[in-house]
């Protein structure tokens, strides 16, 4: 075999290996007294790319100043910091992006029929979700644990509606009738194959282009955030 077809061979090796790898991902956030952490890891081509996300303070101001939260950008292994900042949401900017979302939706061919798709090409790996609550008063506790139940309930069974399932979700409520207290625990880990997130962002590209004026609308969105 001559050196080109050597090349050619190699490189249809490495074309295979990379379309059959995995992206990954994992959602943790965990809330104890007024202890907040949230992180979002990302990794794919077998580690080579990797990105983390970690929000180590939710402060809630009040219903008029809304949540501030710190964001910091760490490398895969969480030890080095890469860059950090600070965000406020309030009523305002949740209009805003609101309002962004909706000319996001609009401006794509079928965005509902593209996200279910996407989805039901997500296979979710680990789901761990325990949550304690406690009033201060038992007949309140036990209402408000059974709220939180059918809440829960009917979230999961949305998502696993639209993406696959590998393993049984770890799901409780637990109720503490001796004290005011609420704590919660979510981990979350997914995956895809590479070669069908690359499909899902060809695919989303072509139906973006079907409507007239989206490169406009999507540099409304990404320009100045729209009045409210």
């Amino acid at each position: 075999m001559t050196w080109w077809g050597w090349t050619l061979a190699v490189g249809a090796a490495v074309a295979i290996a990379l379309l059959a790898s995995k992206v990954s991902f994992e959602l943790f956030y965990s809330r104890v007294k007024d202890n907040d952490r949230l992180y979002i890891y990302c990794k794919a081509v077998y580690g080579l790319v990797q990105y983390r996300l970690e929000v180590p303070v939710i402060a809630f101001k009040g219903l008029g100043k809304g949540i501030t939260f710190k964001e910091e950008h760490v490398n895969e292994r969480g030890d080095r910091l890469m860059a950090e900042g600070t965000q406020e949401v309030n009523k305002d900017k949740v209009i805003q992006y609101f309002k962004k979302a909706k000319i996001f939706v609009e401006a794509t061919y079928h965005m509902r029929d593209w996200l279910y798709d996407t989805m039901s090409k997500v296979t979710c790996t680990q789901l761990h979700w325990t949550t304690r609550i406690g009033l201060g008063d038992a007949p309140e506790t036990a209402i408000t644990t059974g709220i939180v139940w059918t809440l829960k309930s009917s979230l999961l069974t949305f998502l696993f509606t639209h993406i696959k399932r590998c393993g049984n979700p770890k799901i409780q409520v637990i109720p503490d009738y001796g004290q005011a207290v609420f704590t919660t625990e979510l981990k979350w880990k997914g995956q895809m194959r590479f070669d069908q997130a690359c499909a899902s962002l060809v695919l989303f590209m072509v139906r973006a282009l079907k409507n007239k004026g989206s490169f406009k609308a999507w540099q409304k969105i990404l320009s100045k955030p729209p009045e409210v």
